[in-house]
């Protein structure tokens, strides 16, 4: 290494100090003396009061290099790096202008970290797209085949995809590293596999990701309607649990009792308790605006009595539907591996029906209904007539095999529509759990709803209940299908008759006389003085 520069002498404090070398690494500080133009004129330093580290510093380096230094400190942004600030003065140097005007322009400045910060946020956005597409090609047959080899990881979430029963069976040495290896994958999947692990184990924790979301923006929704508390976020709180049950329960339709204590069926249960008390909170709230003429009118506005009611009916509509996916649902029998069996009721209970039908009856027996309340009545109510509407529904089907009420024909005998072919599981889920949620319904109005418990009342309350149900089974009162009562002949007794043929011309003409009581000579005379009115 050759020998070190000499520097050049400094006249510090009117005292001449030798030149110090300087080795090739501070080849950096040399540069940084033709940026001696953008120095603050106003940055002094103060030689004499100068700790020892200091003289040696400026021993190192000039003055200009300090002052220099301390200028970029002093009016760096805390929230960059000396780096980039550095980097800054490359792109606000302009060659027309002076060499003292070459400062850093805060304003351009914050214009291009928020232009680069735009680029880097769509760079994301569009890296995001193409993950969950990716994520959506991995949730193929082929991933659901190799379910069973998670099972004992406690993540039926992807283990439920599949249409094949959970098997409790060991696993080889070679699937249980696999399974390690998936377990630390957490990374995000790489570009260039396309089927790749790593993807595939985002895939399987997807599921309980979602519910586990779900159940932390509801519960932080709902804390929040203390703060704002108007009817307008009750609804949209409401909305969003509909979207939970949606998009969470049809992912575990498999899943059996015997699987509630694992972590996604736990998460999923402590989901559907905070959608009870979001139900709840709503209520109460919508109970205090309800007590002001202005609060009454929010109330209505934001139709908070529709949402409670078309969530319950939304709700049942999906129990529909996941008794009739789950009848479906093929099993392998305990002798046979290959010939699919129908699930029956017996084998596992089926543990998101069984979610639903506890949710409505969570809502109903947690609310604290008031009997003198016009809004727990109007809410109770469309609640209760719901029910009994998909209640009707189904004895419909099972009386007629068609749903005789949705017919728009004359007395709704027949709707036109192929008959309803139930099987008997279908028949047997949706019986158990809708026949259950009616009960709990029913004792929830006589306990809590029902006003002074006088005769007439309670039988008025009884007959309106009865009525909705029939007019749901049948599409009208019971009297539409009634066939009308056989009018009896009677004989017709006229002694001036007897000799006449009956129902001959003569007994016929005979037979009106009689009747009208006409007198020939009275009739003369009618006629005669009606036509002399006319002539006259």
């Amino acid at each position: 290494m050759p020998a070190a520069k000499k520097a050049k002498v400094l006249k510090l404090n009117g005292e001449e100090k030798p030149k110090v070398d300087v080795t090739k690494g501070n080849i950096s500080t040399q540069k940084a003396q033709g940026t001696s133009s953008i120095i603050e004129p106003n940055v002094q330093i103060d030689v004499s009061a100068a700790p020892p580290v200091v003289h040696q510093l400026i021993r190192c380096f000039s003055e200009e290099q300090i002052a220099l230094v301390l200028s970029i400190l002093k009016a760096k942004p805390d929230a960059i790096s000396i780096k980039d600030y550095l980097n800054e003065f490359r792109e606000s140097i302009k060659l027309e202008e002076s060499r003292s005007n070459r400062t850093v322009d805060s304003g351009e400045f914050w214009k291009r970290q928020f232009e680069s910060q735009c680029v880097l946020t769509d760079e994301l956005q569009t890296r995001i797209g193409a993950l969950q597409k990716r994520l959506q090609r991995c949730r193929m047959p082929s991933m659901r085949s190799s379910s069973e080899d998670f099972e004992e990881e406690e993540i039926p979430s992807i283990a439920q995809r599949s249409s094949e029963p959970h098997k409790d069976q060991p696993l080889e040495p070679a699937k249980k590293k696999e399974r390690k290896r998936y377990e630390s994958l957490d990374t995000i999947p790489n570009e260039d596999d396309e089927m790749g692990t790593d993807a595939l184990a985002l895939a399987y924790n997807h599921d309980h990701t979602m519910v586990a979301t779900y159940l932390y923006r509801i519960n932080q929704i709902r804390r929040s309607l203390h703060a704002d508390s108007a009817p307008s976020s009750c609804r949209k709180l409401i909305e969003l649990s509909w979207k939970a049950i949606s998009n969470c329960l049809p992912k575990y339709i498999d899943v059996k009792e015997t699987n509630y204590h694992t972590k996604d069926i736990k998460c999923l249960a402590h989901l559907m308790s905070e959608i009870v008390e979001c139900h709840k909170s709503c209520v109460e709230i919508s109970t205090e605006h309800y007590k002001t003429i202005a609060g009454r009118e929010l109330v209505r506005k934001s139709n908070i009595i529709y949402s409670l009611c078309s969530f319950f009916d939304k709700t049942l509509n999906e129990m529909h539907r996941l008794c009739i996916t789950k009848a479906k649902l093929p099993i392998h029998s305990g002798n046979s591996t290959s010939d699919p069996v129908k699930a029956s009721v017996g084998n596992g209970e089926p543990m998101m029906i069984c979610f639903v039908a506890n949710l409505l009856i969570g809502i109903l027996r947690n609310i604290n209904w008031q009997q003198n309340n016009d809004l727990h009545k109007q809410i109770f109510e469309g609640m209760l007539a719901i029910i009994l509407d998909h209640t009707g529904k189904m004895i419909s089907s099972i009386i007629f095999r068609e749903d005789v009420a949705a017919s728009k024909l004359p007395g709704n005998i027949s709707s036109g529509e192929p008959f309803l072919h139930l099987s008997p599981n279908e028949s047997i889920l949706k019986s158990k759990y809708l026949i259950y949620i009616l009960e709990m319904a029913l004792k929830v109005q006589k306990e809590n709803m029902s006003t002074e418990p006088t005769e007439e009342l309670l039988k008025r309350v009884k007959r309106k209940i009865q009525n909705t149900l029939k007019n749901r089974i049948i599409g009208g009162g019971l009297l539409a299908l009634k066939i009308p009562d056989r009018i009896a002949e009677e004989p017709i007794d006229i002694p001036e008759l007897e000799a006449l043929e009956m129902y001959g011309e003569e007994w016929t003409i005979q037979c009106v006389f009689t009747m009208i009581e006409m007198d020939e000579n009275g009739d003369d005379e009618g006629v005669r003085g009606s036509g002399e009115a006319v002539v006259g």
